[in-house]
């Protein structure tokens, strides 16, 4: 019986044990760097600067950094103008551009702020909780002027984001669609785009459920793809990482105190049977 309990035991804390491993394994070959609170892609060929509780990745060719950051302020606005303020010493100014969409995880503040004449900050911020989820896009090249942002789609949801790409260009550029060159078709790892090249301006959009996801370049023009393929795989791929270790310490409180139950029922029925054999042994000495 003993030996029975033991195997028992034993087959538990390894199924226990190997659970554990191949959930370590799985968050391991996963393209994404995890904060003490999120998770946000793993951008390769970025210069990683991520800090404990905070994302960061910089390109010095392009003069780009992508951050995402958990900032303990409620309000998403002044949480953007405050982290940014505070990790790149810039002070913003009101935005050129502010506008909100609604996407799967919240609604979010799109803004875009150009604090001189070489620096620009796009900015994606909402609220989670108490504090604020930022994400943002500084560029500081003096031969490119680079802005990111996403607008809902107008009106029924379309294929392309060609209608969001004037508008934006009418908003923040001195272009528009009559400038145009020639159009083309961007297949990147976040998703299909769709290319506007003019005369000294490159305007890139992606459609994503009922949104649009762009990015505007004037100028040099030349690392517009990478740079927007990057900022949207972390708008995209970003999530807020779930604290489940009070769920994990409740699963193995159990199983260990049903454990713990059948170890004292095995004790309590051995107990039991060896005393129901003194009896019968009693009995079987008074009969003799």
């Amino acid at each position: 019986m003993m030996r029975s309990l033991l195997r028992l035991v034993s087959l538990i804390s390894i199924l226990i044990f190997a659970s554990v491993v191949l959930a370590e394994d799985d968050q391991d070959t996963m393209p994404y760097i995890q904060s003490s609170a999120f998770n946000a892609p793993l951008l390769e060929g970025w210069e990683n600067q991520s800090g404990d509780d905070f994302v960061q990745f910089h390109d010095a060719e392009a003069h780009a950094t992508i951050r995402s950051a958990l900032v303990e302020i409620g309000e998403p606005v002044a949480a953007a103008g405050s982290d940014l303020r505070r990790t790149f010493g810039i002070e913003l100014g009101e935005p050129i551009y502010q506008d909100k969409v609604n996407l799967a995880d919240g609604t979010w503040n799109v803004l875009v702020y150009e604090p001189d004449a070489v620096a620009s900050a796009s900015v994606m911020a909402r609220r989670a909780g108490s504090q604020s989820v930022v994400i943002s896009f500084v560029e500081s090249d003096p031969e490119a002027r680079i802005l990111m942002l996403t607008i809902a789609q107008s009106g029924d949801a379309r294929a392309d984001a060609g209608t969001e790409i004037d508008l934006a260009l009418s908003l923040l550029t001195s272009n528009n669609a009559t400038d145009l060159v020639e159009t083309t078709a961007l297949s990147l790892p976040s998703g299909e785009w769709t290319g506007v090249v003019g005369d000294g301006f490159f305007a890139m959009g992606m459609v994503f459920g009922n949104d649009s996801y762009l990015a505007l370049g004037e100028g040099d023009t030349e690392n517009l793809p990478n740079l927007a393929d990057a900022y949207n795989r972390t708008v995209l791929g970003f999530f807020v990482t779930p604290d489940n270790s009070a769920y994990l310490a409740l699963a193995l409180t159990a199983s260990f105190a049903i454990l713990a139950l059948l170890i004292l029922s095995f004790f309590w029925r051995s107990r039991n049977i060896q005393k129901d054999l003194e009896l019968i042994e009693s009995l079987n000495q008074t009969d003799n």
